[in-house]
């Protein structure tokens, strides 16, 4: 039985606008959960937001890019790979779910399937941010020119997206130990994504592998926003790191 057909979908609250009628829970509604829940840090809901999202309208790119990108943060490769497939039914040759499937296949250690894939995105037309994020992760690994060099294109290619794209692209980053430049992509995207708990979080860990002081109140932040979310509970209490660049962002 696949992931799909276990979920359970919580009831939630119909918001009210200004006037105090329900929200209309369409499509929209769901897709605008999924992203809220996705900076939230809560990756299984925000799977669940993005499934609703396509049951109400499944002409929505972003609902199953979005359902493809919560797999992989769940670790679902397989599913991930699978759906974006199913997602390429829709909108074949589409260059982000090829970057998507690029990502899925690095992470089963399939580099050069990940590198066809990635290769196969840039050669379409229409390519968006997430492409070269993609892309960026496939080189992870490997020099860091590169991987910085992905990461600019992605950053400039976004427009109004520009802050979650800042946040994607420092999350690479610290999965590469490159904790400073991790740290500044943070704090960009802070500027406009302050009520992101998966945002304070991720510039908390960073800060306390660099044995920064104020890495304290960026998880304080995290758990204001996502209370006794286990992530942000273990790097609190986590020995920070130091060293040089601790010792140079400290002061």
């Amino acid at each position: 039985m696949d992931r799909f057909s276990q979920l359970e979908f919580e009831e939630q609250q119909p918001k009210h606008n200004a006037q105090g009628s329900h929200q209309v829970r369409d499509a929209q509604y769901f897709y605008q959960e999924a992203t809220r829940f996705w900076l939230a840090g809560d990756f299984e809901v925000a799977l669940r937001n993005y499934s609703r999202c396509l049951e109400q309208n499944s002409s929505i790119f972003h609902g199953w890019s979005g359902q493809v990108r919560m797999l992989l943060e769940l670790d679902e490769t397989k599913e991930a790979d699978l759906w974006a497939d199913k997602a390429m039914d829709l909108f074949p040759d589409h260059p982000e779910l090829l970057g998507l499937k690029a990502v899925a296949n690095k992470r089963q250690n399939k580099m050069r399937q990940a590198m066809d894939y990635s290769d196969n995105a840039l050669s379409k037309e229409g390519i968006t941010p997430r492409v070269w994020l993609a892309r960026a992760e496939v080189f992870l690994d490997r020099k860091t020119a590169i991987v910085d060099g992905c990461i600019s294109k992605a950053i400039t290619l976004a427009t109004n997206e520009k802050p979650i794209i800042k946040l994607e692209a420092g999350r690479l980053l610290r999965r590469k130990k490159s904790y400073p430049r991790a740290i500044g992509h943070f704090e960009d995207a802070l500027t406009q994504l302050s009520d992101s708990a998966l945002a304070w979080y991720e510039l908390g860990f960073c800060q306390k592998k660099l044995g920064l002081s104020r890495a304290h109140h960026s998880l304080q932040e995290a758990l204001r926003l996502h209370p006794h979310w286990n992530l942000a509970l273990e790097a609190m209490n986590q020995r920070g790191g130091g060293g040089f660049w601790g010792r140079v962002l400290g002061r």
